[in-house]
């Protein structure tokens, strides 16, 4: 049985999370309770909601530039749920967000930035623009065969 101080440090996450949401304007969800729930509980077996793991997703946003500050050309969200495959379509107008730096203020890390070492051409390369890697950690049901994420009704940009 985990121990009291890992039973508060997983509220704190869920805590941290939970005001990340808020300032970006997305409230907990019910399932976000639950997990909540099932943390101040010390995550013991012996409840009955499904348990949640937090996920790594990533966000790949391809820049007109190497700034956080450029518009974007595309994007690809990677979804850490099976069976589900993203790809980058350059035609499409809805992309999550303007700019990285609007990602970065909803709560998106960035992990990997362009590579800047030498003067190129876009005929040369075969990538969308510059590209930003980004990670979000965040809550999923589990047992892994579970398709949708603990948060996925608060979710307006993924």
């Amino acid at each position: 049985m985990p121990s009291a101080d890992a039973a508060r440090s997983a509220v704190q996450l869920w805590i941290d999370d939970a005001r990340h949401r808020l300032a970006a304007g997305r409230p907990p969800t019910a399932g976000d309770l639950d997990a909540l729930e099932q943390a101040a509980a010390g995550g013991s077996a012996a409840s009955s909601q499904p348990a949640s793991v937090r996920r790594q997703r990533l966000l790949y946003l391809h820049a007109t530039t190497p700034t956080i500050h450029a518009r974007l050309a595309g994007a690809a969200m990677h979804e850490p749920v099976a069976g589900v495959r993203s790809e980058i379509n350059p035609a499409s107008d809805e992309l999550p967000y303007n700019t990285v730096f609007e990602a970065i203020l909803d709560g998106w890390r960035v992990i990997h930035f362009p590579q800047q070492l030498a003067p190129f051409e876009d005929r040369e390369i075969d990538i969308i623009g510059y590209e930003f890697v980004l990670e979000k950690l965040d809550w999923y049901q589990t047992p892994a065969a579970s398709t949708s994420p603990a948060s996925a009704a608060g979710k307006e940009n993924a």
